[in-house]
């Protein structure tokens, strides 16, 4: 899970902020997300962050897939021309 860390004021409400695993060129790491997420109460900014962190790992999720399933294709694709080049 997340670690949420939340502000609040008087004035001006509630912010989140969200540490989570982020994603970097030797995989991931630990680290502040850039989103800043506001509300009228601690409460629901906290649930925000907690949408919003589920959200980010269902998009990274679909976004790895997808890489994957390019990935397959093209080795299919330099598969199939190399048995094409040799008789």
């Amino acid at each position: 899970m997340p670690e949420v860390i939340t502000w609040t004021s008087a004035d001006h409400g509630a912010i989140a902020r969200i540490r989570m695993p982020m994603p970097s060129k030797g995989g991931s790491k630990i680290g502040w997300s850039p989103v800043v997420i506001h509300a009228d109460t601690e409460e629901q900014a906290c649930e925000k962050a907690h949408a919003f962190y589920h959200s980010e790992l269902e998009r990274l999720s679909a976004r790895a897939d997808g890489k994957a399933r390019r990935l397959e294709k093209m080795a299919a694709a330099r598969a199939a021309k190399t048995q094409q080049v040799q008789p």
